[in-house]
């Protein structure tokens, strides 16, 4: 998935959670629009889980994303 389709699913308005699942089977979630970063060479995605902790994902690892149902 490319940094560019990321970036205008954090950015609609209002935000809705989301739910980043990656090729390796694991479902992140997405709490705010704060919580998802991109490297300025956008190589990198980094996210904050509401959880606590960081994940630094390379986006060829994003199988896809869903907004979330709370």
């Amino acid at each position: 998935m490319s940094i560019k389709d990321i970036q205008q699913l954090r950015d609609i308005t209002p935000f809705k959670p989301l739910e980043l699942h990656l090729t390796g089977g694991r479902t992140l979630p997405v709490a705010t629009p704060d919580h998802l970063l991109f490297s300025p060479r956008g190589d990198l995605v980094v996210l904050f889980p509401p959880a606590g902790g960081v994940c630094v994902i390379d986006p060829v690892e994003i199988a896809a994303i869903n907004i979330a149902s709370r």
